[in-house]
């Protein structure tokens, strides 16, 4: 009986040796699409024409945030510093609050987090280009109700979807993160083999 079986465990395991090593596989393209965005410099951003032949670490956050974002900026700052200088490298954050988030707060908010901007970029821009590049990459956004300070300044939140997202040289997307979780070492072993294809 037990070599009946053997056979079938064998084929299970191999399928999951090729399944690990598969991580990296392709799971969608950004190739029929533009979004015009600008970043923390005021410069235009066509993405992801703009940054053809980089791989690419996306992440999503608002500058409002008090929990999740802070989080997956620090873990995407922890990967840029595990990687070596590499101009086909780049850090990318989108804002889904570009009402608040101007180009000059992003700054800012670089700034106050100490990213090395060299290779990272911040982006915001008009709300329909926001809203038509999370839906693409499947980010869900919840507004929480607004309610203004004496001075009539809006305070509200967003509910958002914690991910990272790493896109190859050819604007493919070959994997996601918990972005508020993940494990660097983990994304710079990622990083560094799609750096070679």
């Amino acid at each position: 009986m037990a070599t009946i079986f053997r056979p079938l465990a064998i084929l299970t395991t191999l399928l999951l040796i090729i399944t690990g090593c598969d991580r990296l596989a392709v799971q969608d393209n950004l190739d029929d699409v533009e979004y015009e965005l600008v970043d923390q410099f005021g410069d235009p951003v066509n993405f992801p024409r703009s940054f053809e032949g980089k791989v690419m670490l996306v992440g999503y956050v608002y500058t409002h945030c008090p929990d999740i974002c802070p989080m997956i900026t620090y873990n995407m700052r922890d990967v840029q510093r595990e990687i070596d200088k590499n101009d086909d490298f780049l850090l990318v954050s989108v804002s889904f609050d570009p009402d608040r988030d101007t180009p000059e707060v992003l700054y800012t908010y670089a700034e106050n987090y100490r990213l090395d901007q060299d290779n990272w970029r911040l982006l915001t821009g008009e709300r329909s280009e926001i809203e038509a590049m999370l839906e693409k990459l499947r980010i869900s956004t919840v507004k929480t109700p607004t309610r203004f300070t004496d001075d009539n300044t809006p305070i509200y939140f967003i509910d958002h979807t914690d991910k990272i997202t790493l896109i190859d040289k050819y604007g493919q997307i070959r994997r996601t993160y918990l972005g508020s979780e993940v494990n660097s070492k983990e994304v710079v072993e990622d990083v560094r083999a799609l750096l070679k294809e």
